[in-house]
């Protein structure tokens, strides 16, 4: 059956979220559409089910970044929206076996400050870039709603490298600094007078949007040095049994304020030491995984 790996819950008028393996993942109601945004990591049809909860057609996904438990179903959709970068390694399985998924689609490459064509339904690209290369929110200015992706949820926002874009790659680009993290929330505290509310990918949704205020008054902690973190950067929803935990070597921390967490590399915290990055050592058993099931 479609629906068996698939759960759903209205949470506000016209927007149903999809929870499975992975990433929660959103259906949204438009005026005659509905766009998915992010497809899960599950080998079933997302879209099928997405169908069953709708009378409109769902030919539409959006991802918000490139990591596979958000791009696994984007080949059941005609229209997968993505930016550049999450083109460059939306592909890679990530260890797992490509024969189990739809990989035969072609990205719609959007950008920054772009409107997708939704009637009824505004939807604004907005570039944060931190979480993964080229990761997005979605700002629905009809039904002030946004989507950031991992870039702020409840658990804990990672600051990882971006995976395999070619064969052979461990790291497609060093972890994001958290000042350039810190100036992303201050990115989207900016327009925070345009949405009422904040739809992660994990740990739960929504999220109040006050949580901006809290991720930057933590990451200006940890560029001050009043606040350097834990290398135990474990939580109930991030153990050491996930591929994507850090390794021992790769100096990560973990750093918490009044709910809110960030695990972010110790060698990286501000812009100027990127210079160094490219000689750090491999950050997540996941990341030497991909380097083996990238795609050309």
């Amino acid at each position: 059956m479609a629906d068996r790996f698939f759960m759903s819950r209205k949470i506000f008028p016209g927007t149903i979220v999809i929870t499975g393996p992975g990433a929660d993942s959103y259906l949204l109601l438009a005026e005659d559409e509905a766009v998915m945004i992010d497809a899960g990591s599950e080998h079933g049809n997302i879209r099928a089910f997405a169908e069953t909860l709708t009378d409109l057609p769902v030919r539409k996904v959006v991802n918000t970044h490139s990591h596979f438990d958000h791009t696994a179903g984007n080949g059941w959709f005609d229209v997968v929206y993505g930016t550049e970068a999450t083109a460059r390694s939306g592909k890679n399985v990530m260890g797992g076996d490509p024969s189990l998924y739809p990989l035969d689609y072609e990205y719609t490459i959007v950008g920054d400050g772009d409107i997708l064509p939704v009637k009824g339904r505004e939807l604004e690209v907005i570039l944060l870039d931190c979480h993964a290369p080229g990761n997005i929110a979605v700002l629905d200015r009809t039904r002030r709603l946004l989507f950031p992706g991992d870039e702020v949820e409840s658990g804990q926002v990672l600051l990882l490298p971006g995976y395999a874009e070619v064969p052979g790659q461990i790291h497609s680009r060093p972890a994001a600094t958290v000042e350039t993290y810190r100036n992303a929330m201050l990115k989207l505290r900016s327009r925070a007078d345009e949405f009422d509310w904040i739809l992660p990918a994990h740990n739960g949704t929504p999220v109040d949007k006050s949580c901006l205020d809290t991720l930057i008054l933590l990451a200006e902690k940890i560029l001050s040095g009043e606040i350097t973190g834990s290398r135990d950067c474990s939580s109930p929803s991030y153990g050491r049994t996930a591929s994507h935990f850090p390794n021992d070597d790769a100096g990560y921390r973990r750093a918490e304020l009044s709910g809110v967490s960030l695990v972010y590399c110790e060698k990286l915290i501000f812009d100027t030491d990127y210079k160094n990055a490219d000689a750090l050592p491999p950050a997540t058993r996941l990341h030497v995984m991909s380097a083996e099931t990238a795609r050309q």
